[in-house]
């Protein structure tokens, strides 16, 4: 959690034309981490749009509490 967290600060700092890199790269890195503990593709497809959509809610979350 906290290296979302971590990566959503970052984020959130960004132009929103920038960031969709970086959420890819975030969705590759879970899916195979999801992977590697045994999920099957789909499911870990499944559980890494899960953190990206997570990641994208805490910079909207993030960029609110500066507005």
């Amino acid at each position: 959690m906290r290296m979302i967290h971590r990566r959503a600060l970052n984020l959130a700092t960004m132009p929103d034309d920038e960031r969709d890199p970086y959420y890819d790269s975030i969705r590759r890195s879970c899916c195979g981490a999801a992977e590697h503990i045994g999920q099957s593709p789909d499911n870990a497809a499944i559980t890494a749009n899960s953190m990206v959509e997570f990641t994208r809610a805490m910079v909207g979350i993030i960029e609110a509490g500066r507005g």
